[in-house]
């Protein structure tokens, strides 16, 4: 065990709050992003416990940023929904890694047909005011895709997506779009569409991967199709 985390068990278990948030600036950003993944991890097997380590975490990030090497690590509504409080402090939502990718990123590309989140964060969109959510959905990564743009182009799952979550993701592309004032990456999302379909060459992306293109790209399904039969 890390002795970073061996630290948090004991100041935890003296309850020392204000010593773990103090403490937590002169951690490296690698046991930062441990001791928050500790208290998730914790939380999720002592459910009686949950608030109160929540609640820790919630203090640690309204004090500091998110440590950037969490990032790659969020990536289910479970854990977003335990640091939903925290992200609200100091740009939670729109810290990006080395690949310029947010939470929304991480959690939009790796998402599961089990776990789905776009019907989870409209609700965060809905029911609380967070101004940095929306600049989240909106943010670019290095390869110029938004979290909804690397949801449809980078996610290899064949997802036919429930009625409550197509629903919600067709909002959120409507966040995005007001977001960036119209503006849409068309290129930087055809290129990783293409990618996509030539992991698999003998797979053909499905009509349900060109149907969410097309409604991401406002166009015809007929002209996303046509591009990557040009460009195979």
């Amino acid at each position: 065990m890390d002795t970073c985390i061996s630290q948090l068990n004991q100041q935890m278990q003296q309850h020392q709050l204000q010593a773990i948030v103090d403490s937590f600036a002169s951690l490296s950003a690698i046991q930062q992003a441990m001791q928050l993944q500790h208290l998730y991890s914790s939380a999720q097997r002592m459910s009686v416990k949950y608030t109160y380590l929540q609640n820790i975490a919630t203090r640690i990030l309204t004090q500091h940023s998110l440590p950037t090497a969490i990032i790659s690590q969020l990536n289910n509504t479970e854990q977003l929904s335990f640091f939903t409080p925290g992200l609200k402090f100091n740009h939670g939502f729109t810290q990006q890694n080395q690949q310029q990718q947010n939470v929304l990123h991480r959690l939009f590309s790796e998402c599961s047909e089990a776990n789905l989140p776009f019907n989870y964060v409209r609700s965060l969109m809905l029911f609380e005011s967070n101004e940095n959510l929306l600049q989240a959905l909106a943010q670019v990564n290095d390869i110029g895709l938004t979290p909804v743009a690397s949801y449809i182009a980078n996610n290899p799952a064949p997802h036919s997506l429930p009625k409550h979550e197509f629903s919600a993701l067709l909002a959120l592309m409507e966040v995005e779009f007001k977001q960036n004032q119209g503006n849409i990456n068309t290129t930087a999302f055809l290129k990783a569409l293409l990618t996509l379909s030539q992991t698999s060459p003998e797979k053909p992306l499905s009509d349900y991967k060109i149907l969410l293109s097309g409604a991401y790209l406002r166009c015809k399904t007929e002209q996303v199709e046509r591009y990557l039969v040009q460009h195979k």
